[in-house]
């Protein structure tokens, strides 16, 4: 979750999002308590995530294996 600088009363927090392609444009959902946010993303936001999952990914069997 991004950090809202101008609000002091934000916190930083671990989530789960789906990602859900609607047409041809992606879109983040989340639910935070009983609110539910929805943010378009692009293509490279979602290219980037993908890396970054598989990334962790191998270094959890790299773990495993050891």
């Amino acid at each position: 979750m991004n950090r809202n600088s101008n609000n002091s009363n934000a916190q930083e927090m671990d989530v789960d999002v789906l990602y859900q392609k609607l047409g041809d444009r992606w879109f983040a959902f989340s639910i935070i308590g009983d609110e539910v946010f929805m943010a378009p993303i692009s293509e490279d936001q979602i290219d980037s995530i993908r890396r970054e999952e598989l990334n962790t990914a191998r270094n959890f069997d790299r773990h495993e294996a050891a």
